[in-house]
């Protein structure tokens, strides 16, 4: 896409799964095409002990169980402030439209490969986002990592922080947009 449509240089964003995915990127495209990075709340490699894992397996199994109740729980999970009945439902729906065994790969698709060497490639400017809470680790790994990158706590936010404290996303964005000298402009 950014080849084809002439975009570069860009900012990649990436949300939760999304962080492994910009790292892919970044490791078999480099970053010549890129003005800088957001890592939104999402990790590039994690270390499972036993536990971790019983409970992956464990939400797996629920999920091919009844994939509508485990996702309405899931969504459930990524929120601090409270959101209508209707949002929840109306995510749910979008996510439900991706096929079962689609959504089960690309949930075990961050497991299985741990892109955390290819950071080290990462040479341009990077902000990382995180939600504050105990799987604040990975974030705070990605940024020993990567050379120069910032990361930034939502003490009051979820997963899906950029819902939760939407003002104070869009600001940070705004304001990383703005200090990149390649970017366009917002």
């Amino acid at each position: 896409v950014i080849n084809q449509l002439q975009l570069a240089p860009v900012v990649l964003v990436g949300w939760s799964q999304g962080v492994a995915d910009l790292v892919a990127y970044v490791d078999r495209f480099g970053t010549d095409k890129v003005a800088g990075l957001v890592l939104v709340d999402g990790l590039a490699g994690l270390d499972l002990d036993a536990q971790s894992i019983r409970e992956l397996f464990d939400f797996i199994a629920e999920y091919n169980k009844d994939r509508a109740a485990a996702t309405r729980q899931f969504f459930r999970e990524m929120y601090k402030k409270p959101q209508s009945e209707a949002y929840f439902e109306r995510i749910t729906q979008a996510s439900l439209r991706t096929p079962t065994t689609t959504a089960l790969a690309m949930m075990l698709g961050i497991f299985a490969v741990d892109r955390r060497p290819a950071l080290a490639k990462i040479n341009k400017p990077t902000l990382i986002v995180a939600a504050e809470g105990p799987d604040r680790p990975p974030q705070e790994d990605m940024k020993r990592r990567i050379p120069g990158a910032r990361l930034e706590v939502f003490d009051n936010a979820g997963h899906a922080l950029f819902v939760d404290e939407a003002e104070r996303f869009n600001a940070l964005l705004d304001e990383f947009l703005r200090s990149l000298p390649q970017a366009p402009r917002p």
